[in-house]
């Protein structure tokens, strides 16, 4: 400066106290006012925002570029706002797509504090997003699929889905190999380009690249696209997702690529000097480590039904809603759901979905709970044993004899159009007798503490009768059962679930008193074999019935029902039948076992998710 000289003075807006203009810089969207981030779209114009701030979009417009252009002392300050406060997104389509990461200044990529990168995308993280916060993971819509659900054409985003990397080209198209080698030299540059910027703990980045898995290259080529992220400094968290569907290869790599990012481990551990694992444990210590995996679901609840052969634990079928006894597990259940749920709340923009349940991903904001895979399993046969113990030891199952959601679902097949309603029972044996003989390993049976059956609401003439297969099945099973469990630790519990819609017709039409008795006749056919599981001082700890009333449906029932329609009108008679029911099992023992009016388990979660929520 020359003798003599002014300084410039500052803009008129700098001279405002910080709070005013920082102020001014929400109005005008640099960031939002509680704190949630927008997400902005690198490669257009457009902020995306949920579904909320949509009808903001008129008073909370795009207005601030002119701002970032003013002066150097303003950018300065609006800059390191703008790329702090919100997520910036990034996607590739086609060559070049990555260059707007090129563009930023290096102020503005070290203020950078959340970037998602999206190099191919199956399902869920398109650009285009429905503002009623709905997307891929709650209606499966397929990018191959030659007819797209409706719901996902009305939301318009099916079109924006890629085939998975290395997936077969459709005919007459270019070999894809070319074009996944371009993408991935244009993000090894683009990585190249940021990482020296970016401050070490500030960046949140997300990666999409979805590979399919069934290629003999796939882990290969999902090692390249996870390669740049080895030239970032420290990240403050990281959410990778390498596959739409389930890959077990895929998904560790994921997790290893997000802890390494992290800090949270080192690639590679240097082998200690001592020999200790954890076969070498006392048995306490490695069951107690074993009751905190994944081997013991958030609700200690396991569904099984021959519709649907694989243990289950509640999801809702992938709605995300919570019931009000299990609040507190609902922080294992869709993630992306609740996220998606909170951010909308708050207008501001969500990472996408990361589930490692729904995808090979790896993110620790889904703390979504999975089954356990074979690898605990397969380490040796010690750990095999403790790990079955753990399992059937501390989880209540629960097994359904013909459809698990909605479990009051009965067996109609179809012809056309129409529906045909069987009148004999469709099987040659119960779901539950398949379950203990054929699912449960034979030593882990003496492990079972909790086991309930589950019925639907057969027709008269769909239950098995005595001389039915299934029914002489079941007693055989339950003979041969005897002497495999260990009653004295075993609840037993037999449920014939209610229907959920109470009108005459359909599925609940009207009944006679005689195909009521039908009925009960199938109740006692059930319970005459379970006499001798109780039998002796060795027999089961509890037996519970929750019948439904045999002739609840008969006309005479009807009639006699009060006319504010009370939906438990029945009530006492259901009591009296399901005290008749355990004292018919238990026997002599009834008296002593629920004496002092011991209370009942509480009921399965399955009854207030399904009564809830269909």
């Amino acid at each position: 400066m020359t003798l003599g000289s002014r300084a410039k003075p500052a803009p008129p807006l700098l001279r405002l106290p910080p709070v005013i203009r920082r102020h001014i810089y929400r109005f005008l969207g640099l960031a939002s006012w509680n704190g949630s981030p927008y997400g902005f779209d690198l490669n257009g114009p457009r902020r995306q925002v949920s579904w909320l701030a949509w009808a903001w979009e008129e008073q909370n417009p795009n207005d601030f570029h002119g701002i970032l252009l003013s002066c150097r002392d303003l950018h300065a300050e609006t800059a390191a706002l703008l790329y702090s406060a919100n997520r910036f997104i990034l996607y590739y389509t086609n060559p070049g797509s990555l260059q707007p990461l090129f563009a930023l200044t290096p102020m503005a990529l070290s203020s950078l504090a959340s970037l998602k990168v999206v190099l191919n995308q199956a399902s869920c993280h398109q650009r285009i997003q429905n503002h009623d916060g709905r997307d891929c993971c709650l209606y499966q819509c397929d990018w191959h699929s030659s007819a797209v659900s409706s719901t996902c054409e009305r939301q318009f985003h099916s079109r924006e889905h890629q085939p998975p990397l290395l997936s077969p080209a459709p005919e007459g198209d270019d070999d894809p190999s070319e074009a996944t080698r371009a993408l991935l030299g244009e993000w090894q540059a683009a990585a190249s380009h940021l990482s020296p910027y970016v401050t070490p703990g500030r960046l949140e980045l997300s990666l999409v690249c979805d590979i399919d898995p069934k290629h003999e290259q796939a882990v290969e080529l999902a090692r390249s696209a996870l390669g740049p992220l080895l030239l970032f400094p420290l990240l403050r968290s990281c959410h990778i997702r390498l596959c739409k569907t389930p890959d077990s290869r895929l998904r560790q790599l994921a997790q290893d690529a997000v802890l390494q990012s992290t800090g949270l481990s080192a690639p590679y551990a240097k082998p200690t000097s001592t020999r200790s694992t954890l076969v070498t444990l006392p048995r306490e210590l490695r069951l107690r480590i074993l009751e905190l995996t994944d081997l013991v679901t958030p609700s200690k609840e396991v569904w099984w039904s021959r519709d649907n052969p694989k243990y289950v634990w509640w999801d809702m079928g992938g709605t995300g809603h919570c019931v009000d006894n299990a609040w507190s597990d609902c922080q294992f259940n869709a993630c992306w759901h609740r996220t998606r749920t909170r951010i909308r709340a708050h207008g501001g923009s969500s990472i996408g979905c990361f589930c490692h349940r729904r995808h090979a991903a790896f993110s620790a904001s889904c703390t979504c709970w999975a089954a356990p895979g074979p690898a605990l399993f397969l380490i040796c046969r010690t750990l095999y044993r403790d790990a079955q113990l753990v399992f059937f030891t501390t989880n209540r199952f629960v097994v359904h004899d013909f459809r698990m959601l909605p479990p009051f679902s009965m067996p109609h097949p179809r012809r056309g159009n129409s529906e045909i309603v069987i009148v004999n029972y469709p099987l040659k044996r119960l779901a539950a007798s398949q379950f203990l003989r054929e699912v449960v390993p034979a030593h882990c049976l003496a492990h079972l503490r909790f086991l309930e059956l589950v019925f639907p609401p057969y027709l008269p003439s769909t239950w098995p009768g005595t001389d039915h297969p299934a029914m002489r099945d079941w007693w055989e099973t339950v003979g041969w059962l005897r002497d495999k469990i260990n009653g004295p630790a075993l609840t037993l519990r037999l449920v014939v679930t209610e229907h959920k819609y109470d009108a005459p017709g359909g599925d609940n039409p009207i009944i006679t008193a005689a195909e009521g008795a039908i009925v009960h006749r199938a109740y006692m056919d059930l319970l005459q074999p379970l006499k001798q599981l109780a039998e002796g001082t060795d027999g089961l700890s509890r037996f519970y019935a929750d019948l439904r009333y045999p002739w609840e449906r008969t006309a005479e029932s009807l009639e006699a029902r009060p006319e504010d329609d009370e939906p438990n009108w029945f009530r006492e008679e259901k009591k009296a039948l399901k005290k008749t029911a355990e004292r018919y099992v238990m026997g002599d023992r009834y008296d002593s076992v629920y004496a002092n009016d011991k209370e009942e388990p509480k009921h399965s979660l399955w009854q207030h998710v399904t009564y809830r929520h269909f």
